[in-house]
């Protein structure tokens, strides 16, 4: 029987859920955003998870862009049905990574923070944050933890609720609960988990992110899934629960001499998933007996190195093995971590919301240099305005999926005026984009800031003038495929406008006059015969000209017709 317990209770306009022993915070949608324009540098973060175990995942490594993922997986593919991809995030992961960036300017550590959160917000990603919980081991690395939340928890949960994010508070290790979310969708179920901690194999984790680089000319990620762990290098989730335990990890030091490498050749010899199935099933109330034997097969293959997945023989590490190892409290706390309880009813539906522009005002007020009134709509444009159109975008695409297409007008868009393909995307196509913001849109986001950094005489007068001469030159990119899918008017528009400006400068350029007939299109450029709009609005024995190229079109080669007539394409 499955037994779910929620309690739940609001506050300025955020849902607060209990959800057996976790606490999540919705935020409900008011508006949408982009990414930063701040340029974040990775560098070194405490050691995290099992000491050189990414390195040895390297053979089944796939790098990929975070845009490739959360466009063409998320938005095109939409397996979920959500049009977005959903990833869970450790938070904590983000918080010491954040500390540990050097920072000149007020609050760096939460400038860094909003910067990250901007360039998920500018993505179709619906991300999920876990926070450590009460009931995580009290001893890691040797050292004692303190029950005490780490001190920019807080204020990044006030930011996560101002993007329109979700986070969780997980009754243990936040990496145990993340693994719980991809295997059993409890309490809600998402697509991957981004993080630099590898203790999340230990737990299970089924699709794993760690970004490789997320800097203004870069925006990547490895990606490791379970599948293609077990499939091509033969380890499951008891075989890291032994290299845990022999190379070490937040629980315990390993064993003396023993390194990844030998650690990684014990676990494809198959030592791993004897230790957990004898102590699953084997050991019944006598699992010291068990342990003795199964050192033996330990000892046995460090010395002989039967199974050939050692580097070699290891006789002296085999001598030295205490008679006290493994540590039977450790296994447990890989094995069975406190998570949500499994009894419970369906998973929680997440959706990209929008964000609460009022909340993120008011924290930029108090944590950052640019925080009065022009500051914040500076950056909000920057930052936020891309991310608003993607939102647009996907709620579109969710009505066409749901109701007839007929009478879908843009409601964010007002105009495409650029495409590029650029490296920081990973070179996905995009559009330049006029987005179609309203005044007071951004007014009433104003209204929840004091004005603290304004100047003494008040900003009324600098924020009008920002929104009569700034705004309207505002510009965003968008992912093309995204616009094409939703608004495929909008792209075509932007297309035969480009090719007839080509045509007007060039006057010389290779233009074809055909004539049409019926359904049917002849001349030298097109090689034979071609289909024509059948809603043509003049006659169809009329001279016309165009222009034919070549181009991919959501994957598929096609061939482009452009006619200077008006209307026609």
């Amino acid at each position: 029987m499955i037994r779910f317990l929620l309690t739940r209770f609001t506050t300025n306009n955020v849902l607060l859920e209990h959800i057996g022993g976790l606490y999540m915070s919705i935020c409900i949608p008011i508006v949408a955003s982009q990414h930063s324009s701040s340029s974040i540098v990775l560098l070194s973060a405490p050691t995290m998870g099992i000491p050189g175990l990414w390195k040895q995942l390297k053979t089944i490594e796939q790098k990929i862009s975070l845009h490739d993922l959360a466009v063409k997986t998320g938005f095109i593919g939409n397996a979920t049905g959500k049009r977005a991809f959903c990833v869970g995030i450790d938070a904590s992961s983000w918080m010491c990574r954040a500390c540990a960036l050097p920072g000149y300017t007020e609050s760096p550590e939460l400038v860094t923070l909003f910067a990250r959160c901007s360039r998920l917000f500018g993505l179709p990603f619906i991300p999920v944050f876990i926070f450590d919980g009460p009931a995580r081991p009290s001893i890691k690395r040797g050292k004692v933890v303190k029950g005490d939340d780490h001190w920019l928890t807080a204020s990044f949960q006030s930011m996560i609720e101002g993007f329109g994010f979700y986070w969780f508070t997980a009754p243990g290790e936040a990496e145990a609960t993340l693994s719980a979310m991809t295997s059993f969708g409890i309490p809600c179920r998402i697509d991957a988990i981004l993080t630099d901690d590898s203790d999340v194999f230990v737990f299970g984790a089924e699709v794993v992110l760690r970004i490789r680089s997320e800097d203004n000319e870069n925006y990547s990620a490895s990606r490791y899934s379970a599948f293609d762990i077990a499939q091509q290098l033969n380890l499951s989730r008891p075989d890291f629960i032994l290299i845990a335990l022999l190379a070490g990890g937040d629980y315990s030091d390993g064993l003396e001499g023993c390194g990844i490498a030998i650690a990684y050749g014990l676990a494809q010899a198959g030592l791993g998933q004897q230790l957990i199935h004898g102590l699953n099933v084997l050991a019944g109330a006598d699992p010291e007996a068990f342990l003795s034997q199964w050192r033996v097969a330990v000892q046995r293959e460090l010395q002989m190195n039967s199974s050939g997945k050692l580097p070699h023989r290891y006789p002296s590490l085999a001598a030295k093995i205490p008679d006290d190892f493994p540590d039977l409290r450790v296994i447990n706390l890989y094995l069975h971590p406190t998570i949500a309880e499994l009894e419970c009813g369906p998973p929680i539906a997440l959706s990209l919301n929008a964000p609460r522009l009022g909340a993120l005002a008011r924290f930029a007020e108090v944590h950052f240099a640019w925080g009065d009134s022009v500051g914040i709509l500076t950056h909000f444009a920057n930052s936020l305005f891309g991310g608003l159109v993607v939102r647009g975008l996907v709620d579109a695409a969710l009505t066409l999926d749901n109701s007839s297409p007929f009478g879908l007008t843009p409601s964010i868009i007002a105009s495409v005026v650029g495409e590029r393909a650029h490296r920081s995307t990973g070179f996905l196509a995009e559009l330049r984009l006029v987005p179609d913001i309203h005044p007071d849109f951004l007014t009433v986001a104003l209204d929840a800031i004091k004005g603290q950094r304004d100047p003494t005489d008040g900003a009324k007068a600098a924020v009008a003038e920002w929104i009569k001469t700034r705004l309207p030159k505002i510009r965003a990119w968008v992912p093309r495929s995204m616009v094409e899918l939703v608004y495929p008017s909008l792209v075509l528009d932007y297309v035969s406008a480009k090719e007839m400006k080509k045509t007007r400068k060039k006057p010389n350029s290779k233009c074809h006059s055909a004539t049409f007939k019926g359904d049917k299109v002849k001349s030298k450029s097109s090689q034979g015969s071609m289909p024509t709009p059948r809603n043509l609005k003049h006659t169809a024995t009329l001279p016309k000209r165009y222009s034919v190229r070549n181009l991919t079109h959501h994957g598929r080669e096609v061939l482009e017709l452009v006619s200077d007539s008006d209307g026609e394409f």
